[in-house]
């Protein structure tokens, strides 16, 4: 009878059924379709069609190593990586074509790296100003802007990609030594230089990316025989494989661009003995961190916040980072910080608090420290002046002080950013003239007298962002100087008094500036006094002061 053979041997491992097969949900496929996907691109070149660019003899290398580190699964676990290596590859066009290819696939969800390594150049515009190129292998001198790729416009382009975690990593440097070249005439020129320029100033950084930089742009970047790397690219890789435990700087399994150029940088500056220093610009918001290396389990998990800063914000550069008290380190760099509230204060070389407020940190959430800098800031000391006014609300006080006085008011004191942030201690002087009225029949007579007070408070200041909400305990001591004249024979109020007053205020800072802020403050005062021998009686008065506050 008719039939089919069904003994079946080691062949069945290649054999596939011209059959219907149970097929994906519409779920799985469109997870498949839509899950994150980790893509790099790396260009490496040693040889150059001009020969006015000097062979390089490990920047291919270079390239292969970080595109191996990033592909292997026990170490970056990249779903791809794209190399162009040698100078039949790491052409202009070439490396113009896989950019703009992965500008039109890559989706935001997406992870990439862009890894170039290779002579860089540059050459001044009709006005003088600088414009820095990376060099490909088919780049000529005479006609950079055809031929070579301008660092400005690469950076603007990256940025524009969709990518939602994204890194582009430059070995190359455009001061004429190390691994770059420039015509004499451009070279005399840059040394006269009053600036260096900023290798980021003209491009305005994505949500989630990071440049980094092998060099700064006065100082070369620099191969080594003995390494068989550029210096910077060496040390990057041993920060994403076997010295791990020292470049994951929180522990948690992965080693990020921070993490990574961190290392890097610092094993670049004491490997050259600071001849050369790596740059590097990040914006990154929420969680949109780019893990180089690590685990997937270990990407979900991590749940630090960061601090960091680079770039031009000098301000900084030296500056000590304190979180609650304790020193982690210096600018620039990358320090971790557990989620949650935390004091973070930034003092200068010089001892100078340049910031000293709560920040909140989200789980893996890097926070740009320039951009704490820039927030309205609150100093512990401060001095204000302001026109003062307060009202008798009650009979007692009324043959004393009238029904108003106006006057001036200054204040100083200290409040506390620390852990009993908000509390604020003060001291205050305030004078206001005043004219007794008196009645003699038809006639009405005026004599001045003097009010003059001090006094002492203790509160608590919210301390908002551009502004101040606070409420306190007030104690002050009012002096009152005598009248004298026949109007006064025989009247308690004409004689000098002094008394106490203690009660309530409410105040509102509003920022004005770096330093200054308008001041509103609300005061309810209460006192007993015996001014026409009837027995002791409450007095109260309500006082009410605006004036400008400066921080110290």
């Amino acid at each position: 009878m008719p039939g089919c053979a069904t003994v079946r041997g080691p062949a069945d491992e290649g054999w596939r059924n011209k059959g219907f097969e149970e097929s994906k949900s519409t779920r799985e496929t469109l997870e498949a379709s839509f899950a994150a996907r980790r893509i790099a691109l790396v260009v490496g070149n040693n040889h150059y069609d001009d020969p006015t660019f000097t062979p390089l003899k490990w920047a291919e290398n270079d390239a292969a190593s970080v595109g191996k580190i990033l592909e292997d699964s026990k170490y970056g676990g990249f779903d791809r990586v794209i190399y162009l290596l040698g100078e039949s590859k790491a052409r202009r066009d070439r490396i113009l074509a896989e950019l703009v290819s992965l500008k039109n696939d890559l989706r935001r969800q997406d992870s990439l790296v862009v890894y170039v390594s290779t002579h860089g150049t540059m050459k001044l515009d009709g006005r003088g100003e600088p414009q820095l190129f990376l060099v490909a292998a088919d780049t000529s001198p005479s006609d950079l802007r055809g031929t070579a790729i301008e660092l400005a416009e690469l950076q603007r382009f990256f940025s524009e990609i969709r990518s939602e975690r994204k890194a582009l990593v430059l070995d190359a440097c455009y001061n004429g030594e190390g691994k770059s070249t420039l015509q004499p005439t451009v070279k005399q020129r840059v040394a006269r230089m009053e600036e260096s320029p900023v290798l980021s100033r003209k491009v305005r950084l994505g949500e989630a990316e990071s440049h980094l930089f092998a060099s700064t742009f006065g100082r070369p970047a620099r191969e080594d025989d003995a390494l068989q790397h550029g210096v910077y690219t060496n040390h990057l890789l041993e920060a994403m494989t076997w010295n791990q435990g020292d470049s994951d700087a929180n522990s948690d399994g992965l080693v990020t661009a921070y993490e990574a150029h961190d290392y890097a940088r610092a094993k670049t500056i004491e490997y050259t003995l600071g001849g050369q220093i790596p740059e590097a610009y990040f914006r990154v918001v929420g969680f949109n961190d780019l893990a180089l290396v690590g685990s997937e389990e270990d990407r979900a998990t991590a749940d630090e916040g960061l601090i960091y800063h680079y770039g031009d914000e000098e301000s900084l550069d030296g500056a000590t980072l304190l979180i609650d008290g304790r020193e982690k380190g210096v600018f620039p760099g990358t320090f971790t910080v557990e989620a949650g509230r935390h004091r973070v204060k930034i003092v200068s070389p010089e001892g100078e608090t340049l910031q000293d407020r709560v920040v909140s940190f989200a789980p893996y959430e890097p926070v740009a420290a320039v951009a704490v800098q820039t927030r309205p800031r609150h100093y512990p000391g401060f001095i204000g002046f302001a026109p003062r006014a307060r009202f008798s609300l009650t009979p007692t006080l009324l043959p004393l002080v009238g029904r108003a006085n106006v006057g001036v008011e200054v204040r100083g004191g200290h409040r506390f950013v620390g852990a009993v942030e908000g509390l604020t201690l003060e001291g205050r002087f305030a004078y206001a003239p005043h004219s007794a009225r008196f009645e003699d029949g038809d006639s009405v007579d005026f004599q001045a007298r003097h009010i003059v007070s001090g006094g002492v408070g203790v509160g608590y200041r919210a301390l908002l962002r551009g502004a101040m909400l606070g409420v306190g305990y007030r104690f002050s001591g009012t002096y009152l100087t005598s009248l004298e004249g026949d109007s006064c024979a025989g009247v308690a109020a004409c004689d000098a008094w002094l008394w106490g007053t203690h009660g309530i205020a409410l105040e509102e800072s509003f920022s004005l500036g770096k330093r200054w802020s308008l001041h509103l403050a609300q005061e309810v005062g209460i006192t007993g006094l015996n001014v026409t021998d009837q027995g002791i009686k409450p007095g109260v008065d309500f006082g009410i002061t605006v004036g400008v506050e400066v921080g110290l």
